[in-house]
C-alpha cells in the first residue's frame, strides 16, 4: 500500500478511536490532554512521565493568560487531582500563594539546575518571575509571575518532569501576559543537584562562609556549601557535612513586599511569643531565626533553619544566630539594601 494511502488509514483509525472515547485510554491520555488543558503550553512527553496510568479526567479550567492567570489540571475519574496548576501575576493573588509555604520554617529543596528561579516544597514546585515590563501597582509592589505545579506522584519528592510542566507553564503564560522576565531554561530529564563545595568557593550567596568563624563539625570533617544563583527573588545557602552530605542549616533570602505577611505566618505559627512581644520578627527561636531589609523599594526578609538531625548533632541558636547576622549583611550589601533589621540575643521557645 502506498504511503499515502497507508497516513490515510491511521488518520481514520485514529478519528474513529478519538470518537468512541478511546482518548480517555491511559494509551491515549498524555497526547490528548497536551492538546486541551492548560492553554497548550504542556507536552505530551511530559505529562506522559506525570500522570498516572489509570483512567483521567479534565480538571476544572480558568484561563485568562492575558491578565497573568491559569488554572488548569487533570484529575482522577474519582475526582482527586493528578495534575494541579495555578499560576498568578496579581500581587495580592501571589501573597496568598506564597504566604501558604510560611506555616513551619520553610526549608526550599533547590532541585531546580541554574537558570530557573524557585524552590520544590511539600506543597509543589514553585517558579517565581520578576516582570520587569509591567508597571508596579498602586502600593507600589513590583509585579511577579508565580507558577505552582504539583503532581499527586510527586508531593513530597518531586520529577524533573514536573518541573519541566512548570517552566512550560511559566515561559508561556510570561509571553502573552507581556511579562518580561527571561525565557527559562527546559531541564533536563534528570534531577541536576548543586555540587557542595568548600565554603570560600561558595560564590555569591555561600562565599560569606568563608569568611566567618564556623561553629565545629559535630562529624569532625570539614563543612561544605551548597548556593543558588545570587539575584533570583527567592536565594539560598546550605551548609554541609562534607563527609556525608547531611544538611545542618539553611540560610534564605526572601525579596519583594509579599515576604512581610509570610514571614509574620512563619514566626506566628512557630514561635511562643510573650504578651510584651511588640511586632513580629526578627528573632531567634530554638531552631530558626528571621532578619529583615529594604531592597529595591520593597521588603526583604531573611531565615536560617538548623536542621534537627538529633540531639547531639544540631547547631544551637547561639551558635546559628551569628551566622545568620552575616548572611543577612552580605545579602543586604551585595544587594544595596537598607534598614537592615538583625536578631537580638534572646532565644524565643517553640510553639509546642
Amino acid at each position: 500500500m502506498p504511503s499515502r494511502e497507508v497516513a490515510a488509514v491511521i488518520a481514520v483509525v485514529l478519528v474513529v478511536l478519538v470518537g468512541g472515547g478511546y482518548v480517555s485510554k491511559p494509551l491515549w491520555q498524555p497526547w490528548w490532554y497536551a492538546g486541551t488543558i492548560c492553554d497548550g503550553l504542556l507536552s505530551a512527553d511530559d505529562l506522559a512521565d506525570v500522570l498516572p496510568d489509570k483512567q483521567l479526567q479534565a480538571g476544572k479550567e480558568e484561563a485568562d493568560l492575558a491578565h497573568g492567570r491559569l488554572k488548569c489540571g487533570v484529575d482522577t475519574d474519582d475526582g482527586h487531582f493528578s495534575l494541579a496548576v495555578d499560576v498568578e501575576s496579581d500581587p495580592d493573588e501571589v501573597d496568598r500563594e506564597l504566604t501558604g509555604e510560611f506555616t513551619i520554617p520553610t526549608r526550599p529543596r533547590f532541585v531546580f539546575p541554574s537558570g530557573i528561579p524557585g524552590f520544590q516544597s511539600d506543597l509543589g514546585h514553585y517558579i517565581v518571575q520578576d516582570c520587569p515590563d509591567l508597571r508596579r501597582d498602586s502600593s507600589g509592589r513590583k509585579r511577579r509571575l508565580v507558577t505552582r505545579v504539583i503532581g499527586a506522584w510527586d508531593e513530597k519528592n518531586g520529577t524533573p518532569a514536573t518541573l519541566r510542566v512548570a517552566v512550560s507553564l511559566a515561559n508561556g503564560v510570561s509571553r502573552k501576559l507581556g511579562c518580561g522576565a527571561p525565557e527559562l531554561p527546559l531541564p533536563k530529564r534528570a534531577v541536576v543537584e548543586e555540587k557542595a563545595v568548600a565554603p570560600a568557593a561558595g560564590g555569591a550567596n555561600c562565599g560569606w562562609l568563608g569568611r566567618v568563624r564556623l561553629p565545629k563539625n559535630p562529624s569532625g570533617k570539614p563543612w561544605r556549601v551548597v548556593s543558588t544563583e545570587a539575584r533570583t527573588p527567592i536565594t539560598s545557602c546550605q551548609l554541609v557535612d562534607a563527609a556525608s552530605g547531611q544538611p545542618y542549616a539553611d540560610f534564605s533570602g526572601w525579596y519583594g513586599n509579599w515576604t512581610d505577611k509570610s514571614f509574620a505566618t512563619l514566626i506566628g505559627a512557630n514561635v511562643a511569643l510573650p504578651g510584651d512581644f511588640e511586632g513580629t520578627g526578627p528573632l531567634m527561636s530554638e531552631h530558626f531565626g528571621t532578619a529583615a531589609a529594604h531592597c529595591d523599594g520593597e521588603s526583604a526578609h531573611y531565615e536560617a533553619s538548623a536542621y534537627p538531625v538529633d540531639q547531639a548533632r544540631s547547631l544551637p541558636a547561639r551558635e546559628l544566630r551569628p551566622l545568620l547576622v552575616a548572611f543577612a549583611r552580605d545579602q543586604a550589601e551585595r544587594r544595596g539594601c537598607t534598614r537592615l533589621q538583625l536578631p537580638g540575643k534572646r532565644i524565643y521557645p517553640n510553639r509546642r
